[in-house]
């Protein structure tokens, strides 16, 4: 299997999808409106323009976002408050302005006194595979 890289909304449309469909395995009685929003999850996924791309094309691919999905729900399950308070602000920082924020930005938005707290967490948040660093030690996001 090839190595892809998946749009994060596409990534995010998938976990929102397992989700959905794990409430419904849960509770089957009452489920008109969680089934609707099953529907539109996977009407969303399939027409996502990164399948009309190259890498979307690939047999593969489609198991590969399964895969890559689990994966970070795997490691995304041991992780403390913080760390997903810092994940999170991360996540919404990369999608609002393309680039991740900086350790004082995010010590600001989760409203840490320090950056050396910020660090430890960024470096926790690495050790669990979240996250990782560059060459430059900036962050890059899994997903």
């Amino acid at each position: 299997m090839g190595q892809h890289t998946f749009p994060l909304d596409l990534i995010q449309i998938q976990r929102d999808l397992n989700r959905v469909y794990a409430s419904l395995e849960r509770r089957p009685a009452g489920t008109a409106a969680p089934r609707r929003r099953l529907q539109q999850l996977v009407a969303r996924l399939a027409s996502h323009p990164y399948w009309e791309t190259a890498a979307g094309r690939d047999p593969s691919a489609k198991v590969a976002l399964r895969q890559r999905v689990r994966e970070l729900d795997d490691a995304e399950s041991g992780l403390t408050d913080r760390q997903e308070r810092i994940l999170d602000c991360i996540r919404a920082w990369v999608i609002e302005n393309g680039t991740p924020p900086t350790q004082q930005q995010i010590a600001s938005m989760v409203g840490l006194s320090s950056t050396g707290s910020v660090s430890y967490q960024i470096a926790q948040l690495v050790h669990a595979g979240v996250i990782r660093l560059d060459t430059s030690r900036r962050i890059a996001l899994r997903w």
